[in-house]
């Protein structure tokens, strides 16, 4: 018998976790609405800020036109800036393992 009712106890936690599932899915594909955590949010912004960082490097590497140079430079500038802010706000956070 305990067997038989520990059995029903995990099948009523696996309704609830596809149930569970089902709705963030649901909130997620079909409503777009975005269901990760705020840490996740924090890690994608700082992700996509040192792309962006990355990128204006590289471009401003490759850059030759006079015109675009001083482009180029406040791209740069402009990609650290946002990257070192996201990275003190994190540790201000708490968030460990940052790239």
């Amino acid at each position: 018998m305990n067997g038989l009712i520990h059995f029903r106890r995990k099948s009523g936690r696996a309704k609830r976790n596809f149930k569970e599932i089902l709705s963030n899915f649901y909130a997620r594909v079909i409503v777009g609405e975005d269901m990760r955590t705020d840490e996740e949010k924090m890690l994608e912004n700082i992700r996509q800020a040192h792309d962006d960082w990355r990128n204006a490097e590289a471009y401003f590497q490759m850059v030759t036109d006079p015109d675009l140079i001083d482009y180029a430079i406040y791209r740069l500038e402009a990609a650290k800036i946002k990257y070192t802010y996201l990275m003190k706000l994190a540790r201000e956070l708490g968030l460990r393992g940052i790239l």
